[in-house]
């Protein structure tokens, strides 16, 4: 595993033994980043229905969920991306990407649908968008007493990035995947980033993030509760803590009972 330094851990550490959430259910609250805190816009999955569209495909809203816990369920899976990134070069990697899309709706009768919907991709120019809500989330919560940190997937330092969004103040710590040596849902990066909140003990800390596979099932197999954001409920199937969006985190976690 990386090492993360001790002057990027002493936050974590001096906020769990100067706050007090005593008669809460959590003391700690992990945010994911992607997703979660900000997004493209559109997202990429929904630019992919759209492109389907216009690549003359015809998809029910039961093909629209599939294509959407397909997109989660790659993007969980670090091993699969790390091998296509070495198989295929940029486009071949996106267009490969696009058939796994397709197959998980089951339309397999479509030879260069990929490629048609890979070249409408040509001209995809997302804006980097912030949760308007964010800012008052992550105070409030930080206001109320919560330790809080963010742990993402991304490879680099996140503290140049969320000094860039303007939310640096509100978080105890941060950890990627990077450096952690440690990608969700693998156990590791969720471990860490109990470290870094002061030794919190999993069942008293909550993790929100808005992919099932990544952050459910990495969180809920720590013993960390976790919380996802599904605003088209696409997991509804799968999951009961679910929330339709970022502003309604603050209720769960004020009714959360101890």
């Amino acid at each position: 595993m990386a090492t993360v330094s001790p002057s990027s851990i002493a936050p974590g550490n001096a906020a769990a033994t100067s706050r007090s959430t005593d008669g809460r259910r959590f003391s700690a609250v992990l945010f994911d980043l992607d997703g979660t805190l900000r997004a493209n816009q559109p997202e990429g999955v929904e630019a992919f229905i759209d492109y389907a569209r216009q690549a003359g495909l015809h998809l029910t809203p039961e093909q629209i969920i599939l294509c959407e816990r397909a997109t989660h369920r790659y993007w969980a899976d670090g091993a699969q991306v790390a091998d296509h990134l070495a198989r295929f070069d940029e486009r071949g990697f996106w267009v490969n990407y696009n058939r796994i899309l397709l197959a998980a709706m089951g339309i397999t009768n479509c030879d260069d649908c990929a490629q048609r919907i890979q070249d409408y991709f040509d001209d995809y120019r997302p804006v980097d968008y912030l949760f308007p809500e964010a800012p008052a989330v992550l105070r409030s919560l930080k206001e109320e007493g919560y330790i809080l940190g963010l742990v993402s997937n991304r490879d680099g330092d996140l503290a140049p990035v969320v000094a860039e969004y303007g939310i640096a103040e509100f978080f105890d710590f941060t950890l990627s995947g990077g450096q952690a040596g440690s990608f969700k849902p693998d156990a590791g990066i969720f471990l860490k980033a109990l470290e870094m909140a002061g030794y919190v003990p999993a069942h008293r800390a909550l993790y929100v993030g808005d992919n099932y596979y990544a952050d459910v099932l990495g969180a809920l197999a720590v013993g960390i509760e976790a919380l996802l954001i599904d605003p088209r409920d696409v997991f509804a199937t799968l999951y009961d803590k679910r929330v339709k969006s970022l502003g309604a985190v603050l209720d769960f976690i004020r009714t959360a009972q101890p």
